[in-house]
């Protein structure tokens, strides 16, 4: 007869690889947001580093096209970084529901892995009870 620890081995394998491809999402989510962070700084450093060139240009004088010119692609930066800074928050959100869904995950896979060994120490019980009571059974009829 099959022990009961068995018959939920493939439960437990489909509980495992549910849990596997959860975390090779959560993986996919955290190379995403990060990413997309990294994008957000590098533009966040490339407007710093326009702003510091158009106040020395200014310093240095400039026409009213150019000043404008400046303005404008100043502008367009600023966008391009609120644009982003919602793209990383989308990000963020997938990487917590990433999270959240992969801890559901490992959570039953490790509840069915400690429910089959329970049932595997049960079993080795049962045995070792067994073959005690056969090993005091054959010890009396010696006697």
């Amino acid at each position: 007869m099959t022990p009961p620890s068995d018959r939920f081995k493939p439960i437990h394998r489909i509980a495992s690889q549910k849990e596997r491809k959860a975390a090779a999402d959560l993986g996919e989510s955290i190379k995403q947001r990060d990413a997309a962070t990294q994008r957000l700084d590098e533009l966040r450093a490339y407007l710093d580093e326009y702003l510091e060139r158009f106040a020395r240009a200014t310093r240095d004088g400039l026409s009213r096209t150019q000043i404008m010119e400046y303005q404008v692609f100043i502008g367009k930066l600023e966008t391009a970084i609120a644009q982003q800074e919602e793209i990383v928050a989308q990000s963020q959100q997938q990487f917590d529901s990433s999270k959240a869904h992969w801890r559901g995950r490992y959570t039953k896979s490790k509840a069915m892995e400690n429910a089959i060994d329970r049932m595997r120490e049960a079993e080795r019980k049962d045995r070792d009870r067994k073959e005690q009571a056969d090993s005091d059974e054959r010890a009396q009829r010696k006697k």
